[in-house]
């Protein structure tokens, strides 16, 4: 009799790993969307976020910051093929750029967190700005309501370097940059820059002659398009101070005769400006003086107004 024996080898495999949504921190990330306005006056802000966990035990991890849309960390949003460059920092100085895994070399790549034992919800900061050069050149950024969005991910660990592709929390930020339209006007002496300070401009013709000129330049600054109107308190006409007496006189700009009635827009432009502005010279010629224009002073107030046409 031959006796056969049968062997089998059971050979088991046991797997296991962490949920990609927690790890063994069980971390959160509580994150608003970010609604902000750019204008003249741009500063950097600061945006709180608050991190947490669900194990009592001391958890370490970095929060790392995705591209957006943009697929780069040169970061914009966009509005009807338009674009507004903003970027992320982990320091008010905006020397440390935030970025994601697996773009996060060192610590300055992105916020390193510490919880300590508990479980408490801790908030951290980080920068969000917008480039002022790059929002005013070659152009005024134009206005509209730019849109993007971002991810902050958490990684578990203290090594940039090595956190893995899948984050262990996420958190997703829809951004709003606002911009409104703007215009802004300069009044300066002929070949001047423009200055913010500059909306008033006092012209003194001395002792009034026929054909006196006096001359200065106008610059409009928009992101929007823009009309100007002027106005005459007077209709064009230099008044005597105490008594009705007129010396009258006509404005050019740009070398074409003004309406001082503010009915006809004494010029319009479309589209968007530098930061010096667009500039028109601007020529007042006094009028004919006649024997019954009595001696003294003489003054006219002109009022110029600019609109955005967008």
């Amino acid at each position: 009799m031959i006796l056969k024996r049968n062997f089998f080898i059971y050979i088991g495999l046991l797997i296991t790993g962490l949920n990609a949504q927690g790890g063994i921190c069980g971390l959160s990330i509580a994150a608003s969307n970010l609604v902000v306005a750019w204008d003249m006056t741009w500063t950097t802000q600061s945006v709180s976020i608050t991190v947490d966990k669900t194990n009592p035990a001391a958890c370490t991890f970095g929060l790392g910051f995705s591209k957006g849309t943009s697929g780069s960390y040169t970061r914009y949003a966009t509005v009807l093929g338009k674009q507004i460059n903003y970027q992320l920092y982990q320091d008010s100085g905006k020397t440390k750029i935030l970025k994601d895994a697996p773009d996060t070399a060192t610590v300055n790549d992105v916020i390193m967190v510490t919880l300590p034992p508990g479980s408490s919800p801790q908030v951290v900061q980080y920068f969000f700005d917008i480039p002022y050069a790059l929002a005013t050149t070659p152009f005024l950024v134009a206005n509209g309501a730019y849109l993007d969005n971002f991810t902050i991910n958490a990684y578990e660990g203290t090594d940039p370097s090595l956190f893995p592709i899948l984050p262990d929390a996420t958190a997703a930020v829809n951004l709003t940059v606002n911009v409104d339209p703007m215009v802004s006007i300069s009044l300066v002496d002929p070949g001047g820059g423009f200055l913010t300070t500059a909306t008033t401009k006092a012209i003194d013709f001395g002792n009034l002659f026929q054909g006196q000129i006096s001359r200065f330049d106008m610059l409009l600054r928009t992101n929007a398009g823009l009309t100007v109107k002027m106005v005459s308190s007077n209709a064009s006409r230099l008044k005597h101070l105490s008594k009705n007496s007129y010396v009258p006189y006509t404005v050019t700009v740009n070398n074409v005769a003004a309406d001082l009635t503010g009915v006809v827009p004494v010029l319009t432009a479309s589209g968007q400006t530098n930061m010096m502005g667009l500039g028109y010279p601007v020529k007042l010629i006094v009028g004919a003086i006649t024997a019954s224009s009595l001696a003294g002073s003489y003054q006219d107030t002109v009022t110029i107004t600019a609109e955005t046409t967008e």
